[in-house]
């Protein structure tokens, strides 16, 4: 049996006891693993050891680690910037995200946003969905854990995109494919819309900031389906060229 994954941030360099956090925890009694189980944890930067559980608490589970593996070298790094989405739609979108390899997530405010957060308790709701990037890292066997950025105006984050890298802004009906990356940048900047897109403006915006307009079909899709659908189309072009070298 494959060894369960752990989110565990603080790795000793050494080796030695990981108390693992409450969510970790709280897997180790849903997943009912025992004293001596041996599973991996991982650091969310790219390392991971081999690990023993040595004690189980109600409310703290103890690991014996070995020293952790090295971090891998990075290839590129791929940004999605979201504009937040409403309900739990936000929940999906990160968990799917990391699945598909996405490193950052820039949670973005658009005009026609309708989820608007209360800056008092961004933070609990960015560590929460931390949370659930870890724990989709570790089902998909990823070493590393993606960084979720609280919410910023669209062109606040155009402001912050490195002119290395390669910008695609996905929008409804949009006619141009995904043509634009014939080479490996170090980061990809993908933007995804709110529930009703992108207005004219803030398109005429990403066209200022290098980026180009792509669509995903003849269709229209929800958000939680437009995330999966761009990254998945994004990841598959990387591979290819990857493949090229």
């Amino acid at each position: 049996m494959t060894a369960r994954r752990l989110y565990a941030p603080l790795l000793p360099d050494a080796g030695g006891m990981v108390s693992l956090s409450e969510a970790p925890s709280r897997h180790v009694h849903v997943l009912r693993l025992k004293v001596g189980d041996q599973v991996v944890l991982f650091d969310g930067r790219g390392r991971e050891a081999s690990a023993r559980i040595r004690t189980i608490g109600e409310d703290e589970v103890v690991c014996q680690a070995e020293p952790p593996s090295k971090a891998e070298p990075g290839g590129t790094r791929l940004v999605l910037m979201l504009a937040v989405p409403k309900g739990s739609k936000v929940d999906d979108c990160v968990r799917m995200a990391t699945e598909l390899g996405v490193h950052e997530v820039a949670l973005m405010q658009t005009e026609r946003t309708v989820a608007r957060w209360d800056p008092e308790r961004a933070k609990s709701r960015v560590d929460r969905l931390t949370r659930i990037a870890s724990e989709a890292a570790a089902q998909s066997e990823r070493r590393d854990v993606p960084v979720i950025h609280p919410p910023k105006p669209c062109r606040a984050w155009l402001d912050q995109v490195p002119h290395s890298a390669l910008g695609v802004a996905f929008a409804a009906r949009a006619r141009a494919r995904l043509d634009a990356l014939t080479e490996l940048p170090e980061q990809i900047w993908c933007a995804i819309g709110p529930e009703g897109g992108f207005t004219v403006p803030e398109l005429e915006a990403f066209r200022g900031a290098g980026f180009a307009i792509v669509g995903l079909g003849d269709l229209v899709l929800r958000v939680e389906t437009a995330v999966p659908a761009a990254m998945a189309l994004v990841r598959d072009r990387v591979a290819h060229l990857v493949q090229a070298r």
